[in-house]
């Protein structure tokens, strides 16, 4: 399967660093829990700090409640297949497997920063 031209899908990425949008700001303008819903479709996702994420989706998962994610700081975490991350950040990069310059941009496109 060939992945699309990402510097043509990603063509934000100069606008960003433009714009001097630092990972910081990037990280606060997206809410972890509209993030996660958005990413996890139906994940029981509710309350600050850990939660069960739902079905993992970086391998084929069919036990609930293996995977988990943090809404306050955005770290996620699946106790069966290792995946791990610190931040929304980390998991578009994991889950697109996207370069950190690509999600971010992927990450501005998205959510309109």
């Amino acid at each position: 399967m060939n992945k699309p031209n990402q510097a043509a899908r990603y063509s934000n990425t100069k606008a960003a660093i433009k714009q001097n949008l630092s990972v910081n700001y990037i990280k606060s303008a997206i809410n972890t829990l509209d993030f996660y819903r958005h990413e996890l479709h139906n994940a029981p996702l509710k309350k600050h700090g850990w939660n069960d994420g739902g079905l993992c989706p970086f391998h084929s998962d069919n036990k609930p409640g293996s995977f988990r994610v943090n809404l306050i700081t955005g770290a996620f975490k699946c106790f069966a297949c290792g995946a791990a991350g610190s931040d929304v950040i980390a998991f578009a990069m994991a889950l697109y497997g996207l370069e950190f310059v690509e999600a971010l941009a992927k990450l501005v496109d998205d959510w309109g920063l």
